[in-house]
């Protein structure tokens, strides 16, 4: 099976958080991801609902990603 890699604003939309953030917790180790190159970070469909699946998704204070707000 071959594995669908995603930007961090792609998969920022499926976590449901900020890119800034997703991109910032990848260089924390707390998110699934691989490194093409020193700028470039891609994530993985597969690990990103497996991770979101086993609940490991909390922020060093122990918040969960939470959806974005927005304006209706």
């Amino acid at each position: 099976m071959k594995s669908q890699w995603l930007t961090a604003r792609e998969a920022a939309g499926i976590v449901r958080i900020h890119p800034v953030t997703l991109l910032k917790w990848a260089r924390e180790g707390k998110v699934p991801h691989r490194r093409l190159s020193s700028l470039k970070i891609v994530f993985s469909l597969s690990q990103l609902v497996m991770w979101l699946e086993s609940g490991s998704y909390t922020d060093g204070v122990g918040h969960a990603a939470q959806p974005e707000r927005t304006v209706a």
